[in-house]
């Protein structure tokens, strides 16, 4: 059995984990501008009451105290609540994290007005109306947060993809775009076949190849570009026509001209690079030999 100690239930080691990646974006200058802005603001606009009830020596003496506890206590909420959760709900983490913070900064507040002065307390209703003036502060800051961080993921991830996906994609209608699978010359345009449907493009194949970069797929022919992704099996007919099948049921040939790269890929096997056999220069697109119907004989 596996003895778990007090630091491991209580879930220590995590929080320690936590607090050491969030400690710098804490500490950061933005947060310190940030920061005392809220202390600026607070001291001059005297919120809830404390205009009118305090003098500025007594503002100062409450809120900026107070609002620098409020960083420190907000960040141990928020990490707390990520670790309950384990960064799976960002919505519930940040839910628990207002009640977190409700809870034990509303004390802190409370304390603080009466030592300093108890007529702004009086003044807006009491204990009661902390509470809910605290609790209603910490969930605008959560859902600002929130929202802050979901765009920010947004971004990056369009970022990513934008810097991952070939060029190609942009040139294809909306409804067609998704990953390729092949580009097929077709005359004077090109064919492109992607995950969704096909559409065809005024484009020479050998710019339709270049834009595929960065996904990896050779040419099986000169007619012919295939995804290595959109490979599921390789059909020989007989020792001089060999074919890639697609995810999609599309056959496609492969020319001896071009099977080394899919030999040096790991699709097709060494021993298909036979010697020619005069074979013919153009292989057209075929059904897969499986799936055809047999013609009834007369």
């Amino acid at each position: 059995m596996v003895c778990l100690g007090v630091g491991d239930v209580l879930g220590l080691g995590k929080l320690q984990n936590k607090f050491a990646e969030t400690r710098r974006s804490v500490l950061s200058a933005r947060v310190f501008a940030i920061v005392l802005c809220a202390m600026v603001f607070a001291v001059v606009a005297g919120p809830f009451g404390t205009l009118i009830h305090m003098t500025t020596a007594e503002r100062i003496l409450l809120w900026v105290p107070l609002i620098a506890l409020s960083v420190l206590l907000g960040w141990v909420a928020h990490v707390i609540a990520q670790v309950v959760f384990e960064d799976r709900h960002a919505a519930m983490a940040e839910g628990l994290a207002v009640v977190l913070m409700t809870a034990i900064f509303t004390p802190c507040v409370f304390v603080s007005s009466i030592l300093i002065n108890p007529a702004p307390m009086i003044a807006t209703g009491g204990p009661l109306s902390l509470l809910l003036s605290v609790f209603a502060v910490t969930s605008v800051v959560a859902i600002i947060r929130y929202s802050v961080v979901a765009w920010r993921d947004e971004t990056k991830d369009a970022q990513k993809t934008a810097e991952t996906d070939p060029r190609l994609l942009d040139r294809l209608p909306k409804a067609v775009r998704a990953p390729v699978l092949r580009i097929s010359a077709k005359n004077h345009m090109i064919e492109v076949v992607t995950e969704r449907a096909k559409t065809e493009l005024r484009l020479r194949l050998g710019d339709a190849v270049v834009e595929m970069e960065p996904v990896e797929g050779f040419m099986t022919h000169r007619s012919h570009w295939v995804a290595k992704s959109a490979v599921t099996r390789v059909l020989r007919e007989n020792p001089g026509k060999v074919y890639l099948k697609l995810v999609n049921g599309d056959l496609v040939p492969v020319s001896r001209t071009f099977r080394p790269d899919w030999i040096n890929a790991g699709v097709l096997d060494p021993s298909l690079q036979a010697p020619p056999t005069g074979e013919a220069s153009v292989q057209p697109l075929v059904q897969d030999p499986s799936e055809q119907q047999q013609s009834p004989r007369a």
